[in-house]
């Protein structure tokens, strides 16, 4: 019996595949379409999401929210300005293996009140700026008597007494730094620098054979310049600079060794030794500039024209105001400093006034205090002409108040040259004062450049903002604010173009570039402001409402090809509290200074003086794309960072996510998905797998309402795809197996790659030329074959390089510098050879592209792709809809759906607006939107071969007028791309139909639904009489 019934259930599946082949083959095809930060400054920062280093004391472990402490919890720190800083008031520091197990204060109380110094990146966490992805935790101080820097040892009784010989066998300095990061040396040598001079008790060290080192203990030795020691750390590098660390074992030698200052020239210093003291004779100095901590940079140049940068630290003891006092620019000097390395390029290091010997004063000196107007100082330029000159300035009233120490003024005696700002920046660093808007001053102090918030390399990339250091501010009264330049109005921003001459004109009138620099620190204002997106640190992005900027269906501005938005205006706000998303808008007038940061002019606002905020129609999309039993559907959602760890993905946006797929997809049958990471986050322990990640999502689908997915992706090798330091991030999908099959192929390996044979792929899952080195630290595509109702389909999940090392539009690098799209194309070639490969084995072979391409649809990288026999749907849709994500007040398209052009007559494609242009508070679930595409994948006629239409569309948005937008609803990047949209290029074999570009396509009924019952019919009666048969039998 258990035979027989066997047979018969094999009999049936037979006749059911028959049945499905049947009924494929029946219907015809359907005609359709690292900084260095005080403790005290942090809280008050923008989060950057750069590497920076902090210091301050251990505290306690902090709950899940950082509101308290909490006794038992290994996961993080609460990092304090003091022992005793209250929970609320420290900052978050993530711990990770093997640092938790290092550091955490459950097992190691003893580090509790400790002072360290923390390195990792600049990110929110539990509400506040915080530190994610530590890298390193140092232990300065085993007292930690206070946060001060502690005064340099004279010695110590605790010193063991000098050695004639090293107990120890030494490695020679040379033989060390060309030796391999993170092995241990033991080396002897000679104290040459100041010891903390840059922190961390660090020195630099030259031994006998004339090489020398930094290093760096963290925590005090008790050596002084002079000492000769021997030490045992691990071998280092910090911004290309090599060091010695983690000193484990110490002690004083009697060794004797010169280190003689070796006098030398700008020219023959690359072939010096690093790390050992060098002099210049007859050197001018250059302009030079201060941060906010005071440390001083500059650069001198010799008789022969070389250049080189000098850096003095004001850990050193010596602050820019001190070296103000001995030199000045364009003084002649003799130079005495360390020669080191920072980034790649030489520096030099001195750490006392003894080292500046001034040889002749610069001819013309700064006057002792000249009277000026704020015109003066700013100058028609993007620098100051009074740059590091004492000046006094008076009739001047306070216009916005940063803090205790920065605010802004506007004189009250315009020079009436709009080239040059009325406006200015003051700093008064310990001067502390207590100016009210309203209040009219005189002061005095020094002209600077001053470099404000940014990313790591800013130095590179940023403008400076002109700012008088004050020494003296006296308040005479008060007196009315001058009236703003109302933007759009009094002053009309130059359309399309940025800057298009580099910098070689200041001219407001054409660059907008100049524009701002113009209006730099002077009260400007936005009427009846238009929101275009969601608030993100403390910033609203908005546009004038009598502007003329095309708005986008959720009443945002999409990024253009052929032109920048500059009518584009972002909001700095004190305290960005606000609940916004696009299309919201602001009746009545924003007022504030112009200021600079992260690469971008924006607008100081006090929050206390905005306009009513109104709520405009913007609601979140369901799309319009309805499922269908004999059509495909297939989704890409970029769900970012998604993990198992409930403390990087909360509850609540597991819920959302899976309530976006259930409802506002409609349960696709394929789902791509992005940025999925391993099952316990960013924890580094060597964790790969990401089965626990994937079945928290569908648990929540499920209780969503929605199917039972099957999860399936190619775990990568650790650490090797880039994304967070132990976060292993991949793609993967997901996908219905009552409707869909991975084809009974093997699945591949992380560094197997998948190929075409006969117009299949060898394998099931596999990943796309994964040991490439175009792919190191990328994530790998992954390519599935599915199998829907007999019919095969091959689908590409992507999520490409980032645009990381792209230059802002604002910044100083003109024409903008797009670093990260090179290897894009050299990804983006692989996979064009990959489909162009399948394509030509199979011209009716069904391929889908899709995922985070980390470019827009009218560049060059997908202009590769396309030429691999695919068409972006993205491209050939409404124009007013055409977005995924944004980013600095511009709607974009970094996702992406591509088709081989015989699908192009097949297809409805919908851009699902669910995140991108909403709020947290709005239910936005990721940073993306989700792209839907339905294909119809019964076999078509063969068509004759037909040049597909590559024109962009010609759809018109609504053009903003005013009125309030009534459109429905609806990584980093940072800089427009001017590049025009590759064309297609299809091989004959392909068979395309014309592309169409109507909006949401949707598949027709063929007027064959009734043929398909009967068949239906057909093959149930005849499998009902092999049933009776079988029993007869």
């Amino acid at each position: 019996m258990k035979l027989r019934s066997y047979s018969l259930l094999t009999g049936l599946g037979s006749a059911a595949v028959t049945a499905g082949l049947l009924i494929s083959l029946s219907v015809a095809p359907l005609s359709i379409h690292a900084t260095e930060v005080a403790i005290e400054n942090y809280p008050t920062l923008a989060v950057t999401n750069a590497e920076v280093t902090i210091q301050g004391y251990l505290v306690a472990p902090l709950n899940s929210s950082g509101t308290a402490f909490e006794a038992t919890n290994k996961t993080n720190i609460g990092l304090g300005a003091s022992p005793t800083t209250a929970a609320a008031d420290t900052i978050p520091v993530q711990l990770r293996e093997p640092l938790r197990s290092q550091f955490n204060l459950v097992d190691h109380p003893e580090l509790i009140g400790k002072l360290v110094r923390i390195t990792g990146t600049s990110e929110r966490y539990m509400g506040r700026p915080g530190i994610k992805s530590t890298t390193s935790i140092q232990v300065l101080d085993e007292a930690s008597p206070s946060v001060e820097t502690p005064a340099e040892p004279t010695g110590s009784t605790e010193t063991p007494p000098a050695t004639e010989n090293a107990q120890l066998t030494t490695t020679p300095i040379s033989t060390v730094r060309a030796g391999n990061l993170g092995t241990s040396y033991t080396i002897s040598g000679k104290i040459i620098s100041a010891v903390n001079a840059w922190g961390g008790h660090g020195f630099y060290l030259q031994g006998s054979d004339g090489a020398g080192i930094y290093i760096y203990p963290g925590a005090a030795l008790s050596y002084q310049t002079g000492d000769t020691v021997q030490l045992t750390g691990t071998l280092g590098e910090y911004k290309s600079e090599r060091q010695l660390t983690a000193v484990s074992q110490h002690q004083p030698v009697t060794e004797s060794i010169e280190t003689p200052v070796l006098e030398t020239t700008i020219a023959q210093l690359p072939n010096q030794q690093q790390a050992t003291m060098v002099s210049l004779k007859g050197v001018t100095v250059g302009q030079i500039q201060s941060d906010n901590y005071q440390n001083s940079t500059f650069s001198v140049t010799d008789a022969d024209g070389q250049t080189i940068e000098v850096r003095l630290d004001s850990r050193s003891g010596i602050k820019t105001a001190d070296l103000l006092t001995h030199i000045n620019q364009g003084d002649k000097i003799n130079l005495t400093a360390v020669l080191s390395t920072f980034n790649g390029k030489l520096q030099l290091k001195p750490f006392a006034l003894s080292h500046f010997e001034v040889v002749e004063k610069a001819s013309t000196q700064p006057s002792q205090t000249e009277e000026v107007t704020v015109g003066q100082i700013q100058g028609a330029s993007h620098r100051s002409p009074l740059v590091d000159k004492n000046v006094s300035l008076k009739n001047a009233v306070v216009t916005y108040v940063v803090s205790n120490t920065t605010f802004y003024v506007q004189d009250h005696t315009p020079d009436s040259d709009p080239k040059t700002s009325d406006g200015i920046l003051i700093y008064t660093d310990s001067l502390k004062t207590n100016v009210k808007v309203g209040d009219q001053v005189s002061l005095s102090g020094r002209v600077e450049e001053y470099l404000g918030r940014g990313y790591a390399e800013r130095e590179d990339t940023d403008l400076t903002i002109t700012q008088i250091r004050a020494t003296e501010v006296t308040v005479d009264g008060t007196a009315p604010i001058p009236a703003p330049i109302v933007l759009g109005l009094d002053r009309i921003i130059p359309a399309d173009i940025i800057d298009n001459d580099g910098f070689a004109q200041f001219d407001p009138e054409q660059d907008a570039l100049d524009f701002w620099e113009s209006l730099e620190g002077m009260v400007v204002a936005v009427d009846d402001a238009k929101i275009l997106g969601p608030l993100k640190n403390k910033e609203i992005y908005v546009t004038p409402a009598a502007g003329q900027l095309t708005l986008n269906k959720v009443g945002g501005v999409n990024l253009r090809p052929d032109g920048n938005n500059t009518n584009i205006i972002p909001l700095l706000l004190k305290n960005g509290k606000q609940i916004v998303k696009s299309g919201d808008y602001f009746t009545g007038r924003i007022a504030g200074p112009v200021t600079y940061s992260y690469t971008n002019y924006k607008v100081y606002v006090d929050d206390s003086t905005l306009p009513p905020l109104h709520e405009g129609t913007t609601q979140p999309e369901t799309t319009t794309i309805l499922p269908s039993e004999d059509k495909l559907t297939i989704a890409s959602y970029n769900i970012e960072n998604f993990s198992a760890n409930s403390k990087s993905t909360s509850d609540a946006k597991v819920q959302r996510i899976a309530k976006s797929f259930v409802a506002d997809l409609h349960s696709p049958d394929i789902i791509g998905l992005i940025e999925v990471q391993d099952n316990n986050g960013a924890t580094n322990d060597g964790t790969t797998d990401a089965s626990q990640s994937a079945a928290r999502l569908i648990a929540a689908i499920q209780a969503a309402g929605g199917p039972a997915y099957t999860y399936v992706d190619i775990a990568p090798e650790n650490n090797k795809d880039g994304g967070q330091e132990g976060g292993n991030i991949r793609v993967g999908f997901l996908y219905n197996a009552n409707r869909v099959s991975l084809s009974d192929k093997p699945i591949g390996t992380a560094t197997q790659a998948v190929v075409w044979e006969n117009g299949e792929l060898n394998l099931s899952l596999g990943r796309i030329d994964p040991t490439n080195s175009a792919w190191a630290a990328v994530r790998k595509t992954l390519a599935a074959e599915f199998v829907f109702k007999g019919e095969k389909v091959v689908v590409l999940a992507n999520h490409l390089n980032s645009k990381r090392g792209d230059n802002g539009l604002y910044g100083k690098i003109q024409p903008v510098s797009l670093q990260s799209e090179a290897k894009r194309h050299a990804l983006a070639q692989i996979l064009s050879d990959f489909t162009k490969t399948g394509l030509a084995q199979n011209p009716s072979a069904n391929v889908v592209m899709l995922g985070d391409f980390n470019d827009f649809e009218f560049t060059q990288t997908v202009g590769i792709l396309e030429a691999g026999g695919m068409a972006n749907l993205v491209s050939l849709h409404d124009a007013a809809d055409r977005f995924s994500y944004f980013y600095n007040g511009n709607n974009q398209s970094l996702d992406n759906i591509l088709v081989s052009t015989n699908l192009l007559d097949r297809y409805a494609f919908d851009m699902v607006h669910v995140n991108s242009a909403f709020m947290e508070e709005h239910g936005r679930a990721s940073d993306h939107d989700p792209l839907l595409v339905q294909l119809d994948l019964a076999k078509s006629v063969t068509t004759t071969p037909t040049e597909p239409n590559t024109d962009q569309p010609t759809d018109t948005a609504p053009t903003n007028t005013g009125e309030t937008n009534k459109g429905q609803n609806g990584k980093n990047q940072t800089e427009t791309e001017k590049e025009t949209k590759g064309s297609a290029t299809v091989s004959s074999e392909t068979n395309p139909a014309p592309i169409k570009t109507s909006r949401k396509k949707i598949l027709p009924r063929t007027g064959q639904e009734g043929s398909f019952v009967l068949i239906s019919l057909g093959l149930l009666t005849l499998a009902l009489n092999l049933f009776k048969k079988r029993n007869r039998s």
